[in-house]
């Protein structure tokens, strides 16, 4: 597999001499070189005792007077040496007859040859001697841009940015297992062991600039000598370079001014560790889903296909079923951005965090653009991993909690027909389970058209409104309405098969029927009668039934026919997609920004939520063909001309490839206008506001709204 390599960054992170036939430099006065045993003590004298610094293996050091008794003289011999911080001292010439320093220009070029072999295995290996003057106390670790820390330290400890002289090769992106659980990592000083106990030196230097931790000195121990701080699940650093165990991260570091009181890093005595100095840290490989620059791409590729993970999806930087580089994980019924449908190696090439990388292909359920979907019966959940067929071969595997689009139920006693590879396929009848029947425009054209609207905007609005399923109004009107103790078991077992839509404050529906009824209570008193109204309305792309009881507090109020309506003020607003910028005219109604349905369609064309619009005039619903290629009809994206014009229901509902969906509309001079947010979460895509100037981005790739359930890192 061929691999990006860099001469600076390559490296190994304990690295062992390979045998390579050069002729050897010698180390001379002047001459630099590094130490090629485990450690050695610097003494005073050239003496074996009054030991006043140590070396270790790698350690590059300046030789002042080499072999001060002569090349030849094996015993006794002293190199007199400077270190780094500037002591001098002596250190022994030999060890088992066998030389303690090596020239710095042998040792280099060694290294260079042994790490050609290591291109082949990573593409950014460890280089510890290049790393040197980065980590924890290295000269170099403050040459990048300060960041304003507000505490009076040494610029060691105040924030700084990545140096440019320590090349960028990725971003780590930090987990805990591949299943996302929260939880913090553990990021060492060094990787393996430490040369020295870094973290009672940490402790040292906060103690001199008086940011010492409370009860810090029951951790100086050789055990948490490597512990740096603790990074926590999510979190995003620099990557400067990586092998098969470790991955070293840059991070800005920084003092915790409360001493570690406020905060415990999610650590026992985590106090500790609450506070480091900018500089290159260790984070074991098993926890960094690594998104490699050699992946990265600077202009978003054409998306040809979009899917959906029928498995906990592994995204892998090559497409390899062992070679490769972990970036990051889908859940199941994720969407993924195919960049290239037909597989490599059994991978789609897809794009993803910025990046182009693979995923395996058989636990994808692709929809090619411009392909119409048929008509839809049930969404059901797979019980149990299987195979999906098209009749004759298998085109794709499911496994357990896969959401499927299902056409025919059991249609031949056997399997049920679904929608699956943007094709009529097969799965067996007993591997599904949750069947949910999915609405039908014409059902609710079947209603008629709307007597009035149901508006949340009593002063008791704040507790909303339940919204009922037919089966689950049927249940409550055989008991009393849910008044009885009976009725008010029927109640919370439907509160657990989740029947009930809440509408919250400021939300509005329109009604098509409302139904007087009437009970007694208590039959012990039969003149005793409750009254009260069912109001049949469309909410969450369904009919749905609210109950209002004559005695209780109403949270809602009913406008009969065209009562309800709203003022605002035709205004351009900017939104942002991709990086481009548009421009188009938007009404703000109780803080919500309501557009034209083509305006968004023009906006979002050729993203992974491309959509065209077709309108159906014998069930009045306008439906959104997902993945379709939009067919502008001219008018697109005008500005808005500062007029205050009155918004009304719309009885037009909204419908995607055939399916009725949440969609608040009003009708403007003729035109309707959807609020944006639920379009996007229709199409499953992320809206933000920024505040500041007032804007509006739109994020085709990210899923509406972060999933508690989802893999985190």
């Amino acid at each position: 597999m061929k691999k990006v390599f860099s001469t600076l960054l390559a490296a190994i992170m304990v690295f062992t001499m390979l045998a390579v036939p050069v002729f050897a430099t010698d180390i001379e006065d002047g001459s630099e070189a590094y130490v090629t045993v485990g450690s050695m003590n610097v003494t005073k004298n050239p003496t074996p005792s009054g030991s006043i610094s140590v070396v270790y293996q790698n350690e590059k050091l300046t030789v002042l007077e080499a072999y001060i008794n002569g090349k030849d003289q094996i015993a006794d011999n002293y190199h007199k040496v400077q270190l780094k911080d500037g002591t001098i001292g002596y250190v022994y010439a030999y060890a088992n007859r066998k030389d303690t320093l090596e020239a710095a220009e042998d040792f280099e070029e060694k290294l260079n040859e042994s790490l050609k072999s290591d291109d082949e295995k990573y593409q950014h290996a460890i280089n510890m001697v290049f790393l040197a003057d980065y980590i924890y106390g290295g000269s170099k670790t403050t040459e990048g841009e300060e960041m304003n820390f507000y505490a009076k330290v040494p610029t060691e400890w105040v924030r700084h940015k990545r140096p440019a002289s320590l090349p960028l090769v990725g971003k780590a992106v930090i987990h805990i297992g591949d299943e996302g659980k929260f939880g913090s990592v553990k990021a060492s000083f060094y990787p393996g062991n430490p040369p020295i106990n870094y973290h009672s030196k940490r402790l040292d230097e906060l103690k001199e600039i008086g940011y010492d931790p409370p009860f810090a000195e029951k951790s100086r121990t050789e055990a948490n000598a490597n512990t740096a701080f603790y990074a926590g699940a999510t979190s995003e650093f620099d990557v400067v370079g990586y092998n098969e165990d470790w991955v070293a991260i840059w991070s800005e570091g920084g003092v915790d001014e409360s001493r570690g009181t406020i905060r415990q890093c999610g650590e026992k005595d985590g106090t500790a560790f609450t506070s480091w100095k900018p500089a290159v840290y260790f984070v074991p490989r098993k926890n960094c889903y690594i998104l490699d620059i050699n992946n990265q791409v600077t202009t978003p590729p054409e998306i040809e296909a979009i899917g959906k993970a029928t498995a906990p999806l592994m995204v892998k930087t090559t497409p390899d079923s062992t070679d490769y580089v972990k970036s990051g994980v889908y859940k199941i019924n994720q969407s993924v951005q195919i960049v290239d449908a037909t597989p490599q190696n059994g991978h789609y090439k897809i794009y993803y965090k910025h990046g182009l990388y693979y995923v395996e292909s058989q636990y994808v359920n692709v929809q090619y653009t411009n392909t119409q979907k048929p008509a839809i019966s049930y969404k059901a959940k797979v019980s149990a991993d299987c195979d999906v067929s098209d009749g004759s071969s298998v085109v794709g595997k499911v496994k357990t909690g896969t959401t499927v689009d299902v056409i025919e139920k059991d249609y031949d006693g056997t399997n049920s027909k679904i929608y699956f590879n943007s094709k009529e396929c097969y799965i067996p009848t007993s591997n599904l389970t949750d069947f949910v029947s999915t609405p039908s425009a014409s059902g609710i054209a079947a209603l008629g058209a709307p007597i009035g609207v149901l508006a949340v905007d009593s002063p008791w609005s704040a507790y909303g409104a339940e919204a009922y399923t037919k089966e689950a109004y049927e249940l409550l009107k055989a008991h009393e309405y849910g008044e009885s103790y009976e009725g008010a078991k029927i109640y919370a077992d439907i509160l657990n098969r989740n029947e009930i839509s809440f509408l919250n404050d400021q939300d509005w529906a329109n009604v098509y029927n409302i139904e007087d009824y009437s009970y007694t209570p208590d039959p012990d008193y039969p003149d005793e009668i409750e009254t009260g109204k069912a109001y049949t309305i469309l909410y969450d792309g369904n009919i749905r039934y609210i109950l209002q009881n004559d005695e209780h507090y109403q949270t809602f109020t009913y406008y009969p026919g065209t009562e309800f309506s709203k003022t605002s003020v035709a205004k351009t607003q900017p939104v942002y997609i991709d990086g481009n910028k548009y421009n188009a005219v938007a009404y703000n109604i109780d803080d919500s920004n309501y557009f034209k349905l083509r305006d968004i369609a023009e906006m979002l064309n050729g993203t992974i939520k491309t959509f065209d619009i077709k309108y159906d005039a014998s069930t009045n619903s306008i439906d959104m063909l997902s993945y379709f290629d939009y067919t502008s009809v001219g008018g697109e994206l005008t500005a808005g001309d500062g007029e205050t014009r009155t918004a009304v229901s719309s009885s037009a509902f909204l419908t995607l490839d055939g399916v009725p969906v949440q969609a608040t509309c009003y009708n403007i001079d003729g035109n309707n206008y959807f609020k944006l947010r639920d379009i996007t979460d229709v199409l499953d895509c992320r809206v933000d506001w920024e505040e500041k100037n007032q804007t509006i981005w739109i994020i085709p790739g990210m899923t509406a709204y972060d999933d508690p359930n989802e893999a985190v890192g």
